[in-house]
């Protein structure tokens, strides 16, 4: 919804699925980590003045879940996975 008051409007068109939330609005804009559209993640800004998606980078690691931006604007935090595996154990007599 515009500030100033009016209907709501979409202002990015992003594809559906499990990253909706991989994204952080900032003054001036949103940031946004893309794990979906590629091979490799990327991370994006879309300045709300121009209306353009710029790409900032393409990440060579798959990232976690999640996007935070500094509230000066200067850092950005993303989770990258550097090893991922998971385990299955077998707890005998654990009652």
């Amino acid at each position: 919804m515009p500030l100033d008051g009016g209907p709501e409007e979409r202002i990015l068109d992003r594809p559906e699925g499990p990253d909706w939330f991989n994204w952080e609005l900032v003054r001036d804009g949103i940031y946004v980590l893309d794990r979906v559209t590629g091979p490799k993640a990327t991370l994006d800004f879309f300045d709300l003045a121009t209306r353009k998606l710029t790409r900032l980078a393409s990440l060579d690691k798959p990232v976690g879940w999640g996007l935070a931006v500094s509230p000066d604007g200067r850092s950005l935090l993303c989770v990258e996975t550097d090893f991922e595996e998971s385990n299955i154990m077998l707890v005998k007599n654990f009652r």
